[in-house]
């Protein structure tokens, strides 16, 4: 019977810290605003407003999309939230930076 007992321990709590693992996993990137510093080229003005390509510091690429337009290329200073599949950055605010760095 102690057998027993320990067995189902052993497999309640491989069980809870395998769901608590998918739970807190899943909701890393959920709802958490980005802030990137990086160089904003090739604009272009769609629809609902316009998609930009944003180079960070360590060269990564990042499609973004923005209600208002960005002044020009150059330096900016972006705060955003990813789409679900992290393909393209919905920007909540941006400016552009003089050197401020």
């Amino acid at each position: 019977m102690k057998a027993f007992d320990r067995y189902s321990l052993l497999c309640f709590s491989v069980a809870l810290i395998l769901i608590l693992t998918v739970f807190i996993g899943s909701e890393e990137y959920d709802d958490k605003d980005e802030i990137l510093i990086g160089i904003v080229y090739e604009i272009h003005k769609t629809q609902n407003g316009y998609t930009f390509l944003l180079e960070d510091c360590c060269g990564e690429q990042i499609k973004c999309f923005a209600r208002n337009e960005p002044a020009d290329s150059g330096i900016y200073a972006v705060t955003g939230s990813y789409s679900d599949d992290r393909g393209i950055l919905f920007v909540n605010s941006m400016r552009e930076t003089d050197n401020e760095f």
